[in-house]
């Protein structure tokens, strides 16, 4: 028998926030009855409170085999999808329909599963499913329009959009909706604002966070930094909007400032996982873990400031991704820094204390005046740079390397970080050029479309066969990717193509990079088209190729 009275108990501590006391009376129940279900239950909800996740999960996978209930099935499905284990959340929200088949939550938690896991077609089919359940529920209309945007279906999303806003023309979700519509698809942020304070107006506190990353796009800092500060009001720990105001700090190089902001960024469980961060002290007899965090872009930019602290601690564990660690091995080689060692894999390492590599800047204490290394710092295989050069490079033609699709981000930045492969069959008229695609997942069949660029696509297994491909170029023509920053860091004479709305480490500049010497800035100048800018560089390979 359950002691109701023990739990009634429990409840009462739970909600005086003394948490700790009421697991001490789950656990002792649990001791006395370690098959109750129920208790499990209880607990795993405790954990949930807590923020536990992890324990919450453990114990209610132990009730939901003993026992499978509405509520021991939800609390799971809702720790699943905390802790980013979005399959397994699909397949138990799934399950909850089994006990409300009507719960419209239940849709939308499936929904936004599929968004994570990028699987749009399934994310707008549960979103039809919605719309068709409940045609006359404002977040049917909402989920359908943003399901369609992020098919990049926008002449549906913005059909869907007119119509959500005639039936519901307060709803502070479809104005949001509406003004992404303005901002993606016809670059107008004036619009797009409009948009965003309507959806204030009617009580949408999260389209402040839209205001402000529009006003930041067209340099309007203070009334940006107004809009991160009224949102914060509303959601103090929200991660993405302390980095956003972070990033609009650093975009005006006030490092310090932004650093502090932008530290409260989103994080993956791993680096959550992780002990002891490194405050930029002593650590002469400590083993430090340096952890490359972000993209791969990141990754390759920050990797300059190993050689800054190889001597402030007894080893230095480098954890990278799969893809960059020989690449890095290289660069940084044993026989010259033999305290660092990489790994793409930290499971069994043993470290005292640890630090993001994006974070090294500000416990360097190094502003962004002083940026080291800006003449490239990475190396490449001597004997892969041959291969290449033998089986397509050997030609007397100027090598031009081209890169014109970022990958692995939001519709704001995939808008922002892509060109038309269009802009550029201009300059694949010029004479006396051969062109190299060093483009990973050509979606949009640029290769094909321009079959007088070389696809190297499937030699580049990784960032050291790249590299060592890109050691041949005379030239890399590139928008704000990961083979934009290893062009910069190998030296490689580059034109970096960023948006008028670029982030934040390219500052305001429009010509050249505090980061790289030999990357040579085209920003945008229209915000609807590159002409300008693929004009600019036509005529300047032009000059190159005289």
């Amino acid at each position: 028998m359950i002691n109701t009275k023990l739990l009634a108990h429990a409840n009462v501590l739970i909600n005086k926030q003394n948490f700790p006391a009421a697991e001490k009376i789950y656990l002792e129940m649990l001791a006395k009855s370690p098959n109750s279900d129920i208790v499990m239950a209880f607990l795993g909800r405790l954990y949930i409170k807590m923020h536990r996740y992890k324990a919450a999960i453990r114990i209610l996978e132990k009730a939901y085999k003993i026992r499978k209930t509405a509520p021991t099935v939800a609390s799971l499905a809702f720790c699943k999808f905390k802790t980013r284990k979005f399959d397994d959340a699909i397949i138990l929200y799934e399950e909850l329909f089994k006990y409300d088949p009507d719960s419209i939550k239940i849709y939308e938690r499936i929904i936004e599963a599929f968004r994570e896991l990028e699987m749009f077609n399934f994310s707008h089919a549960y979103a039809q499913k919605l719309f068709m359940k409940y045609p006359d529920k404002e977040n049917s209309y909402v989920r359908l329009t943003q399901s369609y945007m992020d098919l990049r279906d926008m002449k549906s999303a913005e059909d869907m959009c007119a119509k959500t806003i005639q039936k519901f023309p307060k709803s502070g979700a479809a104005w949001i909706l509406a003004g992404n519509i303005q901002e993606y698809c016809y670059c107008n942020e004036e619009m797009a604002q409009d948009c965003y304070q309507t959806a204030i107006d009617y009580g949408s506190k999260t389209a402040w966070y839209q205001l402000a990353v529009t006003y930041t796009k067209v340099g309007r800092y203070k009334e940006a930094e107004e809009c991160y500060k009224n949102m914060l009001k509303y959601f103090p720990n929200k991660d993405y909007v302390l980095a956003g105001l972070g990033m609009l700090y650093l975009t005006q190089r006030e490092m310090k400032k932004g650093y502090e902001y932008f530290a409260n960024r989103e994080k993956s469980d791993e680096v959550l996982s992780l002990h002891n961060q490194w405050d930029g002290g002593n650590i002469e007899n400590e083993t430090l873990l340096l952890y490359c965090d972000h993209g791969f872009g990141d990754m390759i930019q920050y990797i300059r400031y190993l050689p800054l602290f190889v001597n402030k601690a007894k080893n230095i564990i480098v954890r990278t991704r799969p893809e960059l660690l020989e690449l890095f091995k290289k660069s940084y080689p044993k026989d010259k820094y033999p305290t660092v060692d990489f790994t793409d894999d930290i499971s069994n390492i043993k470290y005292d204390k640890f630090v993001l590599s994006t974070d090294l800047p500000y416990y360097l204490d190094l502003d962004f005046d002083h940026i080291p290394y800006t003449d490239g710092y990475l190396s490449y295989d001597k004997e892969k740079q041959k291969y290449f050069k033998d089986k397509y490079f050997n030609t007397d033609k100027f090598k031009v390397g081209l890169c014109w699709r970022a990958g692995n981000f939001g519709m704001r930045l995939a808008i922002n970080r892509t060109i038309n492969i269009d802009y550029f069959k201009k300059i694949f008229d010029l004479k006396n050029i051969q062109y190299y695609s060093f483009q990973k997942e050509d979606i949009f069949d640029g290769c094909k479309k321009y079959p007088q660029m070389i696809d190297l696509n499937d030699e580049l297994k990784d960032f050291d066969d790249t590299a060592a491909a890109m050691a041949n170029v005379d030239l890399m023509i590139s928008v704000d990717t990961a083979n934009m920053h290893l062009a910069g860091a190998l030296g490689k004479k580059t034109f970096l193509l960023i948006p008028y709305c670029s982030e934040w480490r390219w500052f305001d500049n429009t010509k050249k990079t505090e980061w790289y010497s030999s990357v040579e800035i085209f920003k945008q100048k229209e915000r609807q088209d590159w002409f300008i800018e693929t004009d600019e560089i036509y005529e300047r390979l032009k000059e190159l190729t005289k």
